[in-house]
């Protein structure tokens, strides 16, 4: 098992920022994304709300109207089946959209955030995140169990967003077939804490290991909503802490995904040493 280079202390908070653009290009962009995209969708999502009103108004008018069987059969299917089916397609069209541009807008924020470097108690960490989950958890009847883990040095709203989408995805591709399982375990190599998350769930097919942290791809759609974006910015903040994630999987046996991040330091007088 191959280890990232461990850095002689953190690294500085713009480390694995977003590299070869310009400040200023990025916030053009940024603006560009915000303002000139998603303007035009905020209109289009709220004139399909008044289309949709406009059609509810128009089927009271023509239940309570005398009018001609052969005009009512004209109108009826307008109002009632094909206006609203039109107006579905183009807020389902702005919804995917919006979807987009606020996903690019989340990884382009994170390149651009300052890390908040500190020792992190990750048993303290994880069962924040898994509390925030218990509900989903307990409804699927997952089975959760939680190592001692090392601590680690990190930013801890980032850190925390990691193993949240992390323990997220694996509730979320569990087999329905047999009781979920999921297993947090922690150790150290050399100059790393090494975090697993293991599951029984359905497993990923060896093809899609490289393709699974691309941005906006899912490895299952019909599992459920998701922008695409969960595994793309959990790499996204591992690679700004300097570390890396692997992936172990196979379809029917589960999958485990290994976090390093740095080792925890303890800064002392005159020096500083790993624990």
């Amino acid at each position: 098992m191959d280890t990232p280079n461990h850095p002689d202390k953190p690294l500085s908070p713009q480390a694995g920022g977003t590299q070869g653009v310009l400040p200023e290009d990025m916030e053009t962009l940024m603006h560009v994304i915000s303002h000139d995209l998603r303007a035009p969708i905020v209109t289009i999502q709220g004139f399909c709300q008044e289309l949709t009103m406009a059609c509810d108004r128009l089927k009271t008018l023509f239940e309570e109207e005398a009018m001609s069987d052969a005009v009512r059969d004209h109108i009826n299917p307008l109002v009632t089946q094909d206006i609203p089916e039109a107006v579905r397609f183009i807020r389902a069209g702005a919804d995917s959209v919006n979807t987009v541009t606020s996903g690019i807008l989340r990884l382009i924020r994170l390149g651009q955030m300052d890390i908040q470097w500190e020792r992190l108690d990750m048993n303290q960490l994880m069962m924040g995140i898994v509390s925030s989950l218990e509900f989903q958890l307990k409804k699927k009847g997952v089975v959760l169990q939680i190592q001692d883990l090392p601590d680690c040095m990190g930013d801890e709203v980032l850190v925390t967003q990691v193993f949240a989408n992390l323990i997220d995805n694996a509730q979320k591709y569990l087999d329905p077939s047999r009781p979920g399982e999921i297993t947090i375990a922690g150790f150290i190599v050399k100059g790393w804490a090494v975090y697993a998350i293991s599951d029984n769930g359905i497993g990923i097919p060896s093809e899609q290991h490289a393709t699974i942290f691309r941005v906006f791809n899912r490895l299952s759609p019909q599992q459920g909503k998701g922008d695409g974006l969960g595994l793309a910015i959990v790499q996204r903040i591992i690679h700004r802490h300097q570390g890396k994630i692997e992936v172990e999987s196979a379809p029917g046996s589960g999958t485990t995904f290994r976090v390093f991040l740095p080792r925890a330091i303890d800064v002392e007088e005159g020096g500083h040493h790993e624990s």
